[in-house]
């Protein structure tokens, strides 16, 4: 039996070709990656990363050393750094790696930085003190005697210059009661009115004026039960002068001791009393006593 020969056409023949190129191409492509790789693992075992290192790498000997004088040119002898044994200039300080130049203000060496003003803000007096316009029970427990120091001195509403007046122009030595001292200002009573004086315009203990009245008074030992005769209400001031401040207000039947009695520049009677711990003076026309009270 006749063997077939297999007759190659043109179009079999150009498939031939390009099968033997792709086959060659494919083995080109495997030779390059191989050889890429392989030479990467060489790179990488000969020159290890920082982080695979059991040893930091050494920092460069040859370094030239810092100074805080900016370099000028390298064709001076004196600043070249090309030399590693050359000695610098002694009037050139030398600073170290991770100092700060000489004028920074940072004390832990971190480098230059601005300061600013340290400046806290003053709270506003309302916010950090309560305001009082009368006295609370336990206020009036601890309260004292003082007297203002200076004089023409100002009662405010709260305890700062910010706020209005109660009162104005209060004579030295004008008897108060002392509540409650918030930081610099006296929460205090003088005559009937409520409100807030500086501390250094007022002093703690009895009024000079009427330390001497009562030493006055009761010089010869003798003193006057008197009852308060009013139809509305009678001011106990500090001086013998309608126009004097008004130290408390007292109502009908309320009783006083009384001292001795004096007249005005009008010829007017007044009576020195005592209403608990205040003393002034109380219009004679308003007051009942046991016994004639004599005049001092």
């Amino acid at each position: 039996m006749a063997k077939k020969r297999l007759k190659l056409t043109p179009a079999g023949i150009l498939f031939l070709i390009a099968i033997g190129v792709l086959i060659i191409a494919l083995i080109a492509v495997i030779v390059v990656l191989s050889t890429t790789c392989g030479g990467e693992r060489e790179a990488t075992r000969a020159n290890p990363s920082p982080s695979a290192s059991a040893e930091p790498s050494e920092e460069p000997t040859d370094l030239p050393e810092l100074t805080d004088e900016p370099a000028t040119s390298s064709d001076d002898p004196a600043l070249t750094t090309d030399d590693p044994d050359a000695t610098p200039d002694p009037n050139i300080p030398a600073l170290q790696p991770n100092t700060t130049p000489e004028g920074g203000n940072d004390p832990e060496g971190g480098g230059i930085t601005v300061t600013t003003p340290n400046i806290t803000p003053t709270a506003s007096p309302s916010a950090t003190a309560k305001i009082y316009t009368s006295p609370t029970s336990a206020q009036k427990k601890k309260a004292k005697d003082g007297y203002v120091y200076k004089d023409k001195v100002k009662m405010r509403k709260g305890p700062a210059t910010s706020y209005g007046t109660v009162k104005t122009d209060i004579a030295k030595n004008t008897s108060v009661t002392l509540y409650e001292l918030q930081g610099e200002w006296w929460f205090l009573k003088c005559g009937s009115s409520y409100g807030y004086i500086r501390k250094d315009m007022i002093k703690e203990g009895k009024s000079p004026s009427e330390a001497k009245e009562t030493s006055k008074a009761t010089s010869d030992g003798s003193t006057y039960e008197g009852t308060i005769k009013t139809n509305s209400v009678a001011a106990l001031r500090k001086s013998a002068s309608k126009s004097s401040d008004c130290l408390k207000e007292l109502k009908n039947g309320d009783k006083v001791t009384v001292y001795h009695k004096t007249k005005d520049k009008d010829g007017n009677t007044w009576y020195y009393v005592a209403y608990g711990k205040t003393k002034g003076y109380v219009s004679s026309s308003l007051i009942s006593t046991s016994k004639k009270v004599p005049s001092k």
